[in-house]
């Protein structure tokens, strides 16, 4: 009776496995990319209270997908509606060259410090669908102008 048990869960754990990959688009690819770069933020992080940012990032680092395995390349360009030391929030478009193809990126996010988590889609190339990405962002200089990123993208 146990024995019997434990081959109904595999079989309902394999089919729920099955249905779940079978209700992802036809489009969507799988993978993740370690992209590491440098940006820009004006007009500067204040330490309390709000200010408007808007900033570039350019990344690059290689992507390990199901449709395509090599170097990728990012430049993004968004805002960020907080834009204190302690926080921001706001939204990023750019694009990815994967390859010798150009991806379209956009996003939104939200930073806590140096943590930035990020949600974001990809169209346009052999990488397609929504994507997450946790950041680490370290701030150079006073006042925050410049700084370092390293992401950690998965789709």
């Amino acid at each position: 009776m146990k024995r019997s048990f434990k081959v109904r869960l595999g079989l309902v754990a394999v089919v729920t496995g099955v249905a779940a990959l079978a209700a992802l688009p036809a489009s969507a690819s799988v993978g993740a990319v370690e992209l590491t770069g440098a940006g820009t933020i004006s007009p500067g992080l204040v330490i309390t209270g709000s200010q408007a940012q808007t900033f570039t990032v350019n990344a690059s680092g290689v992507a390990a997908t199901d449709t395509f395995q090599g170097s990728i390349s990012c430049t993004w360009n968004g805002n960020d509606t907080i834009g204190s030391i302690s926080q921001g929030s706001g939204s990023f478009t750019g694009t990815c060259t994967v390859g010798s193809t150009t991806e379209s990126v956009s996003a939104s996010y939200t930073r806590t410090g140096t943590a930035m988590v990020v949600n974001g889609s990809f169209s346009g190339g052999p990488i397609t669908g929504g994507f997450g990405a946790g950041c680490k962002v370290v701030w150079t200089g006073f006042p925050p102008t410049h700084f370092n990123i390293h992401c950690w993208l998965w789709w």
